[in-house]
């Protein structure tokens, strides 16, 4: 149990990295950890262009598991898709919206923060059933 709030805490750190470093780069922040039926996104931002940013946010303090990046699996990849289709329906956003996946990986070592930004990670192979 203790190390669930552990990681939680450190997930919390990295997305107030994330956060600020989209804004330095010059997005708009429009929503943080939205949840829908088990999917949450971390961050939802629009770039100056009018896409709409849905930013999953990985960070490790170390890599034994492997990259952040790469911890972005097809079970995550379609909860994150599930809560963006829901999000943008309950939001009202028009049909033609664009929008894309990205993934910013983060890796605190010590003092040093390193930020990846993978913008447009993946697409969605997934089509919304109609109503």
């Amino acid at each position: 149990m203790m190390q669930l709030s552990q990681n939680r805490k450190k997930g919390k750190i990295g997305e107030v990295h994330a956060a600020a470093f989209l804004k330095r780069n010059g997005y708009t922040l429009l929503d943080r950890n939205y949840a829908y039926r088990g999917g949450e996104l971390d961050i939802i931002a629009q770039s100056s262009s009018g896409t709409l940013l849905f930013v999953e946010v990985k960070t490790v303090w170390n890599t034994k598991k492997g990259a952040p990046e790469s911890r972005v699996n097809a079970q995550k990849k379609f909860r994150l898709w599930r809560t963006a289709c829901h999000y943008l329906y309950t939001k009202k956003f028009p049909e033609n919206t664009p929008c894309r996946f990205d993934v910013l990986a983060i890796h605190c070592k010590q003092s040093n923060i390193l930020i990846k930004h993978f913008q447009n990670a993946f697409e969605s192979v997934y089509t919304i059933p109609t109503c």
